[in-house]
């Protein structure tokens, strides 16, 4: 048997990057979430998106920062999202980002991107649980507000 062409063998392997403190063993508020990430975008001047991981049990297994954008704006392709999840074995996500500016509301982008972001967790097997915007003084959740 002739071999025509090689393809690099690799593995796969999240690297650890720290650890976040959460006071409850499951989450089950978007409480929870804003008070144990506070800390990673308290005084941000610029928007940041992270994603969340959960177990079936809702027990948070992992966070990544995905995106650091400008001062109104990050986005990225919804894959750099589900990157982390499906390498950390999560049964859902939550999605994270800030208003710099105070504003605890979606946009209609925010609404969008997050509409985008269902849509491939669905065809991934994943669930979305939330996207929650997060300031230094409030947080809003779209799941709680109906808008996902």
């Amino acid at each position: 048997m002739k071999y025509m062409r090689s393809v690099q063998k690799v593995r796969l392997r999240q690297v650890r990057d720290g650890r976040v403190r959460f006071a409850v063993d499951k989450v089950n508020r978007p409480q929870d979430v804003w008070e144990a990430l506070l800390p990673f975008y308290r005084g941000a001047d610029r928007e940041m998106l992270s994603v969340l991981c959960v177990d079936a049990q809702n027990r948070p297994t992992c966070f990544q920062i995905c995106s650091v954008g400008n001062l109104n704006t990050t986005r990225t392709n919804p894959r750099e999202i589900l990157k982390v999840a499906i390498l950390s074995n999560a049964a859902a996500i939550i999605l994270i980002h800030n208003h710099p500016s105070g504003l605890a509301e979606a946009s209609e982008e925010d609404l969008e991107f997050t509409k985008a972001v269902k849509r491939s967790c669905d065809a991934m097997g994943l669930e979305l649980y939330d996207h929650l915007i997060v300031t230094d003084d409030a947080h809003y959740s779209m799941r709680e507000h109906g808008v996902m």
